[in-house]
C-alpha cells in the first residue's frame, strides 16, 4: 500500500515540477525587438535599421515558436497551462485593441466631419472590405471543422481543413496588402494623411500582424500533423490555435464596423 502511495506521489510530483526551457526566452526576445524596430523607424527616423531589426525580430519569433512547439509535442503526455495562458493572452489583446478603438472613437466623436475633408474619394474601399470579411469569416468555419476532425481522430481530414484555413488567411493578407498598395500608391492615402488614416493603418496593420501570427501557428500544426505528432491525446495546441484564430475573426468584425462601414456613410457631412 505504501509503495502504491509513494508511486502516485512521485507521478504527481513529476507532473507538476517546473520545466526549464530556453524557447520562451527566445520568443520574448523576438517580441521585445518588434517595438524597438518601430521606434527606430518612426521615432528615431532610422528606417533601414528599423527594417533590419524587424527582420531579426520576425526570424527570432518564428524560430522560438517553432522550437517551443516542437519541444512540447516531443513529450508523450500534454502538461502545463497552455489553455489558461491563451485565454490570459487574449484578454491582454482585448485590452490592446480596446485602447486603439477607444482612441479612434474619441477622435471621431469630437470631429465635425468623419472622415476628415481631405480623405480621398473611394476611401474606405467598402467592396474590398466585404471580400476580406468573406475570407476571414469563412476561415473561422474551416478552422472549426478542422478542430472537430481532430477530436474524432481524423488527422488527415484535420490537416486538409487546416490547409484550407491557411489558404483563406493567406488570401486575406494578400488582398489586404493589395488594398494598402492601392490606397498609398494610387489614392495617396497614407498613415500621415489625416487622423482617420493614422488610425486606419495602425488598426488594420495591428490586426494584420495578428493574422500573420495565426498563420504561423497553423503552419506549425500542419507540420506536426504531417509528422503524426498530433492526435486525440494532444489537442492543446490545436485548441489554443483555434481560440486565437476565432478571436482574430471577431476583432475583424469590429475593424470593419469602425474603420470601413461608419466612415463609408461620412458622418457629419
Amino acid at each position: 500500500m505504501e509503495s502504491v502511495i509513494s508511486s502516485t506521489l512521485k507521478e504527481e510530483h513529476h507532473h507538476h515540477e517546473v520545466e526549464l526551457s530556453a524557447w520562451p526566452l527566445v520568443v520574448a526576445i523576438g517580441a521585445f525587438l518588434v517595438p524597438i524596430a518601430f521606434m527606430l523607424a518612426y521615432s528615431w527616423a532610422i528606417p533601414f535599421l528599423g527594417l533590419l531589426v524587424a527582420g531579426v525580430a520576425v526570424v527570432t519569433l518564428v524560430v522560438g515558436l517553432f522550437g517551443w512547439v516542437q519541444e512540447v509535442h516531443s513529450k508523450k503526455q500534454e502538461a502545463g497551462l497552455s489553455k489558461v495562458a491563451i485565454i490570459i493572452f487574449i484578454v491582454s489583446e482585448i485590452a490592446l485593441f480596446g485602447g486603439l478603438f477607444g482612441g479612434y472613437l474619441f477622435t471621431m466623436l469630437f470631429a465635425d466631419i468623419w472622415p476628415p475633408a481631405n480623405t480621398p474619394e473611394g476611401v474606405p474601399p467598402i467592396a474590398l472590405a466585404v471580400l476580406l470579411t468573406v475570407f476571414l469569416i469563412s476561415s473561422s468555419g474551416t478552422m472549426h471543422m478542422a478542430e472537430e476532425k481532430l477530436v474524432h481522430g481524423q488527422v488527415d481530414s484535420f490537416k486538409s481543413w487546416l490547409i484550407f484555413t491557411f489558404i483563406l488567411g493567406a488570401l486575406f493578407l494578400s488582398f489586404m496588402a493589395f488594398e494598402w498598395y492601392k490606397l498609398i500608391g494610387h489614392e495617396h492615402f497614407s498613415i500621415s494623411t489625416n487622423e482617420y488614416s493614422t488610425f486606419f493603418f495602425t488598426i488594420t496593420g495591428f490586426h494584420g500582424s495578428h493574422v500573420i501570427v495565426g498563420l504561423v501557428m497553423q503552419f506549425f500544426l500542419i507540420i506536426l500533423a504531417s509528422q503524426n505528432k498530433i492526435g486525440t491525446k494532444k489537442l492543446t495546441f490545436s485548441k489554443t490555435t483555434g481560440l486565437y484564430w476565432h478571436f482574430v475573426d471577431v476583432v475583424w468584425l469590429m475593424v470593419v464596423s469602425f474603420m470601413y462601414i461608419i466612415p463609408y456613410f461620412k458622418v457629419g457631412q
